[in-house]
């Protein structure tokens, strides 16, 4: 697998289920991309979410987040076999004003399979610095 074709793949991916999550908060196309098993790092949570607890996260999510536009910025993968470590930044915007909500750093972990591309783990933080 060239990384190229892969960065291309799992940008879309994050494009298809990141439009619905900060479009018109719905968050199941973004659960979705989790393996069954996959673990996860959310900064509003305590500590590591796995394979089911992270459909619920999300679930409880849905419909509770402003409708926002988002961009992904410095997408970046690196291949391992079938793994690919995909990475990116990402601003979200307010639909009102244009002005930017939030900056985020974003890890994912995919894993090839028969069907595409299963998400293993992600991990999201805040890009900007504690004070």
């Amino acid at each position: 697998m060239q990384e190229t074709t892969a960065l291309e793949e799992l940008t879309a991916l994050a494009n298809e289920a990141l439009i619905p999550y900060f479009g018109d908060s719905d968050t199941s196309k973004y659960a979705a991309l989790f393996a069954r098993d996959a673990t996860y790092f959310d900064p509003n949570s305590s500590g590591r979410i796995q394979g089911d607890a992270i459909r619920e996260l999300f679930a409880a999510y849905a419909g509770n987040l402003p409708p926002d536009r988002f961009e992904i910025l410095d997408p970046e993968v690196t291949i391992y076999g079938d793994i690919a470590v995909f990475t990116y930044n990402m601003d979200t915007f307010s639909r009102e004003d244009g002005s930017i909500t939030s900056r985020w750093n974003t890890t994912q972990i995919h894993q090839r399979s028969a069907d595409g591309w299963d998400m293993t783990h992600a991990h999201w933080s805040h890009r900007e610095p504690m004070a």
